[in-house]
């Protein structure tokens, strides 16, 4: 608690005074990584803003849902959560809310697959309170009986009444990574499932925290106009973690489901995802080449200059839009940028088409692998490439437009043991990129044939048969559309189907 204390007086003393990059004395600065070595504690990733009236902080552990216990799933979200919402030894919950409120400060838990980060933003006058907070939170949880009750209760809830019952979209989402690394790690939604959860116990949370949230595995991080000697300060202090042991390396996932997973849901629409792993990430050579392809397939909430968006609500009306995505992708609160800590030692190519209406769910999904049939197998044209360069060129500019985002980028460089910054990297790559790069990526990494099919849907028996029995499935419409896409309608109505087809109830998803 001195140490605690101390940081608390240093960084209040300095909250007023100019900032400047750490550095000095027992602390090493380099260029990339933005990794700030101090003789006690953690690595620190800096990314100082002198001028900036903000602080942005975050403790990342390389702590997952893929160190959840067989049995036991959801077991390290909930114990993040607990950590971060249910008070510390000093403050309870309620107490832990009001002691932020007066600070316009934000204190949240981000968990994922491999990586949980706690996060912390507040006004730079109160970067020493929000620090000694954040810390307290990791090195002194309260676990308090009837929160970690209130918060498990929440997961069960989120898993049953929400994700299940009333979320078609992200259903089919979860659904769809479930057949694509069955049998690994990931397979699991993070969140846990609901034998998973229903088992937990309070002695659990105190062992998995004491196993995972770890000095061994955790990066401190810094950005905005914090005090000069605030991020060093705060990682001496979790010094005091348990060192811990590293995750051993993930096994590489090598299941195979079925190519169709219809889930049974009480809602009407037709929420369709599909997608395949590779064996491409952040890093790889061809990663660059593949995410400027992907774009021309389909930008997230952008319209109808993207292929999927144009053929499937454009031309037809049949889906309120259509995106695809070259690796894992989270949607940023508030924006519809991506939000960052979702790093993955694995990925996959995925598209998220929005709900349809059942009559049309079936001509829908043709129309969707149609499409990505043909992006595959004839690539981009010369024009198209151009046209994707000068979006991506504008649009990465807002993927580190903030103090915090810029942070979040560092810290996911990290995780990928890049060499150089990926955004600086990708906007040089894509400079350079022809159209051979590119629809030579396209031929070596996606395989149609590889592509799995998650359709959330009401009466998913009745489109099982359709699906087995491979009829075509022709559209109408209520007013006349253009020769070229009734031409191609016929083409997209009798599209192959082949390949296997299971049903299952979404009461019955993520049981355990």
């Amino acid at each position: 608690m001195r140490r605690l204390a101390a940081l608390l007086a240093a960084a209040v003393a300095c909250s007023h005074a100019a900032t400047a990059p750490p550095g000095g004395g027992d602390l090493r600065t380099q260029a990339f990584p933005p990794l700030v070595a101090a003789a006690d504690g953690p690595p620190v990733v800096a990314v100082p803003a002198p001028s900036h009236p903000t602080v942005a902080l975050r403790l990342h552990f390389l702590a997952g849902s893929v160190d959840d216990p067989p049995g036991k799933e959801g077991l390290t979200a909930l114990t993040a959560a607990v950590m971060a919402e249910g008070g510390t030894e000093r403050l309870s919950s309620g107490e832990l809310a009001r002691a932020l409120y007066p600070m316009a400060a934000e204190l949240e838990v981000v968990p994922d697959k491999e990586t949980t980060v706690f996060s912390g933003r507040c006004p730079r006058a109160d970067a020493g309170r929000c620090a000694a907070l954040l810390a307290d939170v990791v090195l002194r949880p309260r676990f308090d009986p009837g929160e970690f009750e209130r918060l498990r209760r929440r997961a069960l809830d989120a898993l049953r009444k929400g994700l299940r019952a009333e979320d078609e979209e992200e259903l089919a989402k979860e659904a769809l990574s479930g057949l694509l690394f069955a049998g690994h790690p990931y397979a699991h939604p993070t969140l846990g499932t609901v034998e998973g959860l229903g088992r937990l116990t309070l002695d659990d949370v105190r062992a998995q925290w004491r196993a995972v949230f770890v000095r061994s595995r955790l990066t401190v991080g810094a950005a905005g106009g914090y005090p000069a000697d605030l991020p060093a300060a705060l990682a001496r202090e979790l010094d005091a973690l348990p060192p811990g042991a590293r995750r051993a390396p993930l096994p590489a996932p090598s299941g195979a489901g079925p190519r169709f997973l219809l889930v049974e849901t009480p809602g009407a629409p037709a929420a369709i995802s599909l997608g395949l792993r590779w064996d491409v990430r952040r890093g790889h050579p061809d990663f660059p080449a593949l995410v400027a392809a992907t774009s021309a397939l389909g930008e997230h909430r952008q319209g109808a200059a993207f292929r999927l968006f144009r053929e499937l609500r454009e031309l037809r009306g049949l889906s309120y839009g259509a995106y695809a995505y070259p690796e894992h992708f989270v949607q940023s609160p508030g924006s519809a940028l991506p939000a960052p800590h979702h790093a993955r030692t694995y990925q996959a190519f995925t598209v998220w088409v929005r709900p349809v209406e059942q009559g049309h769910r079936l001509f829908a999904l043709r129309t969707a692998l149609r499409e990505v049939t043909r992006w595959a197998r004839d690539g981009l044209d010369e024009a198209e490439l151009a046209r994707v360069k000068r979006f991506l060129a504008g649009h990465t500019l807002a993927l580190d437009g903030s103090d915090a985002r810029r942070l979040g980028q560092a810290l996911d460089d990290r995780f990928y043991g890049l060499s150089e910054p990926w955004l600086p990297a990708f906007r040089r790559r894509l400079a350079e990129l022809t159209l051979d790069d590119v629809n030579g990526a396209l031929r070596r990494h996606v395989d149609p044939a590889r592509l799995q099919v998650a359709v959330a849907t009401a009466g998913a028996a009745a489109l099982a048969a359709e699906i087995r029995a491979g009829a075509p499935s022709p559209i109408t419409y209520p007013t006349p559309r253009p020769r070229a896409v009734t031409e191609a309608d016929r083409e997209i109505a009798a599209f192959p189907l082949a390949g296997e087809v299971q049903v299952v109830r979404a009461d019955a998803l993520f049981e355990r």
